[in-house]
């Protein structure tokens, strides 16, 4: 199962609509790309229009904003001509409809001055370097490179795994996961009079554990999937 795919001629995003039979709620579950082209974030725009609440992840933290420079420079950036999600997708539309199930900025900053310190020195570092780079050689190929994510890890990911990174990995991913699965949990357990549509949307990267706990652990099934493209190449 892919939430990300790029082939020769663009990069896609899937869609998944998971629903079950004893529960009146509809997850849709939209695996996002930080930056793509402008009618991807209307797409997604549309279809969030649709939904009775939506889950967002967004962590309130200027360590945490370090990560995200390199999405914020390449809207700059005018060959690419790609826009970033929160420029695509304005929130203030649907804010009465949004909850943020993401980690608190407070705790996210303790989480990260834990990590080694080499570690963040090296982020630091290399974070604005890239940046430079792609403000100088950053093409469309560039970004797809290495963005599919599939609901397993594929080879690449095991061979390149870390040591060194798993800290970061349990923080920007599995420590984030949790808190969304336990707001998942807790709306699916709730009494509702109605039918109720729940849009995900979160990093392609967190719907793998979204996708597994809906699935397995909930017996949510997949009913329709779409592809909405993200930028072509």
């Amino acid at each position: 199962m892919q939430f990300i795919e790029k082939n020769s001629l663009n990069v896609r995003s899937a869609i998944y609509y998971l629903k079950k039979d004893d529960s009146k709620l509809e997850f849709i579950l939209f695996p996002m790309i930080h930056v793509g082209a402008r009618k991807y974030y209307g797409d997604i725009s549309d279809r969030l229009a649709k939904c009775d609440l939506i889950l967002a992840e967004g962590v309130n933290s200027k360590k945490a904003s370090l990560l995200t420079l390199s999405y914020r420079i390449v809207r700059k950036i005018r060959r690419m001509d790609l826009i970033t999600q929160s420029e695509g997708i304005k929130l203030s539309t649907f804010r009465e409809k949004i909850l943020n199930t993401d980690m608190a900025g407070n705790i996210f900053d303790e989480h990260w001055s834990a990590l080694p310190l080499t570690l963040r020195a090296q982020l630091f570092v290399a974070v604005p370097l890239f940046v430079v780079y792609l403000f100088l050689f950053g093409t469309r190929n560039i970004i797809a490179e290495n963005i599919a994510v599939q609901d397993l890890p594929s080879r690449e990911d095991i061979l390149f795994e870390n040591e060194k990174y798993e800290k970061l990995d349990d923080l920007l991913m599995e420590k984030r996961d949790r808190k969304l699965l336990h707001n998942i949990e807790k709306l699916h357990s709730e009494e509702r009079p109605e039918k109720q549509i729940v849009g995900v949307v979160y990093g392609a990267g967190h719907m793998r554990n979204a996708m597994s706990f809906l699935s397995n652990k909930l017996h949510y099934t997949i009913t329709k999937a779409e592809w909405v493209n993200v930028f072509d190449l």
